[in-house]
């Protein structure tokens, strides 16, 4: 499964990529690769979904009906950020690539989960397992404020880019990107399986960064990137029968090496 999603990440952001460079390639002087590493902050996630069919009533709890609105809140901690960019650059300082992104972060905490609108982190852990409240279960919250589990994306995008000119070894730059990215979720406060699932949806970014030239052949680079998808993540829930809508929202800095061929 995970083999067609790179499938169709592939297709999608190559044919992006195709139609971003048609101008560039008209032009091009430059053909260039580049690897980069650094610090992926991703902003909270606001999960929201509702469930699928109606949970029972048992004679400890009442029934949920289907469609009864899911929610709460994930911070994330600092995660890790790689990229491999293969490019062209013309002599208008425009530059077109397609780039390979991989994220991950860990869970930091969840806070906040609301049933019909309502928070029951107050509430014995069992509501959730419709078993029998008992005094030694952990409340809602206390279950899982347990920060297990992690998100990992994997994307293709194709960029552009603008090269400021500025006559010398050092060069800021601007640019943006669509691609296609595979949002894989996994959360698992206090070990127990809430959700393990991944989905893939379009998304795009917005990158600013300076070049420091090395050699003629050879650029150091340090770069700032927003990413966001077009649309949250939908996974499937183990714990609950609901389907859950996680945020995407990263800021990113890197830093890595270009190699330029044509010169």
């Amino acid at each position: 499964m995970f083999t067609k999603r790179f499938q169709r990440i592939a297709l999608a952001s190559g044919a992006a990529l195709a139609a971003l460079a048609v101008p560039a390639a008209a032009q091009a002087n430059d053909f260039y690769v580049g690897v980069s590493g650094g610090i992926a902050f991703t902003q909270n996630s606001a999960n929201s979904g509702e469930f699928d069919t109606t949970v029972p009533a048992t004679a400890n709890w009442p029934a949920i009906p289907a469609g009864t609105s899911l929610g709460w809140r994930t911070s994330f901690d600092n995660g890790l950020a790689l990229s491999g960019v293969a490019g062209i650059a013309t002599d208008s300082g425009i530059r077109a690539e397609v780039e390979l992104a991989y994220s991950r972060n860990g869970i930091d905490t969840h806070r906040g989960l609301a049933v019909g609108g309502t928070v029951i982190d107050n509430l014995d852990s069992a509501v959730l397992t419709r078993g029998a409240p008992n005094a030694n279960n952990p409340t809602v919250g206390a279950l899982i404020d347990d920060g297990e589990g992690n998100v990992s994306n994997l994307g293709v995008f194709g960029n552009v880019f603008y090269d400021i000119p500025t006559g010398g070894g050092v060069t800021p730059y601007l640019g943006a990107g669509l691609g296609y990215v595979n949002t894989d979720v996994k959360y698992r406060p206090s070990g127990v399986g809430v959700a393990d699932e991944s989905d893939d949806g379009f998304a795009w970014q917005a990158m600013a960064g300076v070049s420091l030239a090395l050699s003629q052949n050879a650029d150091f680079f340090s770069q700032y990137t927003y990413r966001s998808r077009f649309k949250d993540a939908k996974v499937g829930l183990d714990l609950l029968p609901a389907t859950l809508g996680v945020e995407l929202d990263q800021s990113i800095v890197t830093a890595g090496v270009r190699l330029r061929f044509g010169q």
